[in-house]
């Protein structure tokens, strides 16, 4: 039981107008907390896709209707960061069907490697 849960209890339970009030107000201040908290991690968030859109762009920019490796795109993109970004940056774009994922053959590497291409 968490402390949401347990005012709720003592609220319903209605023991006394002084701990049913207590109670309630409680219940309030964790309901406007939880409210700023979520405000400022949108604002975060807000802050985090802007700075992440121009890169997005020039990744965006490269794909084609050929598979390529993240390690391609960036390289084709000239963009400074890890090819391990580039789903988290990419994600937004697969699940709107825009670009697509597929496994392709790298030579040289073992395995397959995922390769992005526009849908």
């Amino acid at each position: 039981m968490n402390k949401r849960e347990f005012y709720a209890a003592v609220v319903e339970a209605n023991i006394n107008d002084e701990i049913t009030e207590y109670a309630t107000a409680a219940l309030e201040a964790m309901d406007v907390a939880n409210e700023k908290n979520r405000a400022k991690a949108a604002e975060k968030r807000a802050e985090k896709n802007a700075e992440k859109a121009p890169i997005r762009d020039a990744i965006f920019a490269v794909i084609t209707e050929e598979p390529k490796t993240a390690t391609t795109l960036i390289a084709e993109a000239e963009v400074e960061i890890k090819p391990q970004a580039i789903p988290a940056l990419l994600k937004g774009l697969v699940d709107e069907g825009i670009i697509t994922k597929e496994n392709i053959k790298v030579a040289g590497a073992k395995g397959t490697h995922v390769g992005y291409k526009r849908a």
